[in-house]
């Protein structure tokens, strides 16, 4: 049976039922925001993160969640989103320079025997390349889809199937390389924020059987200074924060220009560091919330000051 659709008075009266408290921002307030800035079911999805009461007459409402935290949650969801995106869009950009790097040193390969030898390992690629209608590169499509080499095949192949030709050439000739699977982290949150979903919707951890993680990305965690075990465990077996340091260790192994890495992580130390802080008494009774924010700064101002270290030494 459909549920009642409700109008901005009905939501709030809807979250009123579910223990949202309206303290800290009036009601007057809270419907202005539901109507020009959010909507209340992208709004409800941050309320992921409290705990509902299991007991008694208030079993089923959510403690302590007041409306302007959910408010706070969503605006460091668009400012997060709006730095990520950059870093993201830098690991594919760099993955592609790097792999015609390696080609170009590659005397084994001309550029061409390695596309041809994948379409017939892979035929649903070629396939799904000539299925391509986007304007950008119908062109490329028609003029190369018998002929690809791989400088103008990486135009028109999508972040997930150039990572199916990026971890097939290092594969077939051996070099050291970002393993594949981290690219994957990259590609979870790219595509989330590229089709506008949430990032900071559930910050619980899930258990040990439901993700894989890396014993590398675990590694490098415990090298980071003020993670330690028990937060390590814990936040790692969080799927977003897992790919967010993925991400992070990416980036930071495959984007070659210092000067792009700095003024990136130093546009994502400013959200994470100073406007995620703003208001965090907010969270005060969030563990979740709150630790999951001071995983993030932690990470952040790791790569940070590691590419800033580097940027001196290059200095002197």
């Amino acid at each position: 049976m459909p549920r009642e659709k409700f109008n901005i008075d009905g939501q709030i009266q809807q979250m009123k039922s579910k223990g949202i408290t309206f303290e800290m921002i009036d009601e007057k307030k809270a419907k202005e925001f539901l109507a020009n800035h959010t909507y209340y079911f992208r709004l409800k999805f941050y309320a992921n993160n409290y705990d509902k009461y299991r007991k008694g007459d208030r079993m089923g409402e959510y403690i302590d969640l007041d409306f302007a935290y959910l408010k706070e949650l969503s605006l460091l969801d668009v400012y997060l989103r709006r730095v990520m995106f950059p870093i993201v869009m830098d690991v594919e950009h760099f993955a592609k320079i790097n792999l015609l790097s390696s080609l170009q040193k590659n005397k084994r390969e001309d550029g061409y025997s390695i596309v041809t030898e994948l379409f017939k390992k892979q035929p649903w690629l070629a396939r799904e390349i000539e299925r391509q209608k986007a304007p950008y590169t119908a062109g490329l499509i028609k003029k190369y889809k018998d002929n690809f080499a791989v400088w103008n095949i990486i135009e028109v192949l999508t972040f997930t199937n150039l990572i199916v030709l990026y971890d097939f050439y290092y594969s077939k000739y051996d070099q050291k390389h970002v393993n594949p699977n981290y690219f994957y982290s990259v590609r979870n949150i790219r595509n989330s924020i590229a089709h506008n979903n949430c990032l900071l919707h559930d910050l619980r951890a899930v258990d040990d059987g439901q993700m894989e993680k890396s014993e590398e990305i675990c590694r490098i965690v415990s090298e980071i200074p003020g993670i330690g075990v028990s937060m390590r465990s814990t936040k790692l077996s969080v799927p977003f924060l897992y790919d967010f340091v993925t991400a992070m260790e990416v980036f930071d192994k495959i984007v070659t220009s210092k000067q792009e890495k700095i003024k990136q992580l130093e546009l994502l130390y400013l959200v994470v560091n100073n406007r995620f802080s703003r208001h965090i008494d907010y969270f005060a009774n969030n563990d979740i919330v709150r630790t999951a924010f001071d995983f993030m700064n932690k990470v952040v101002s790791y790569y940070r000051s590691k590419n800033l270290a580097g940027m001196e030494t290059d200095d002197v």
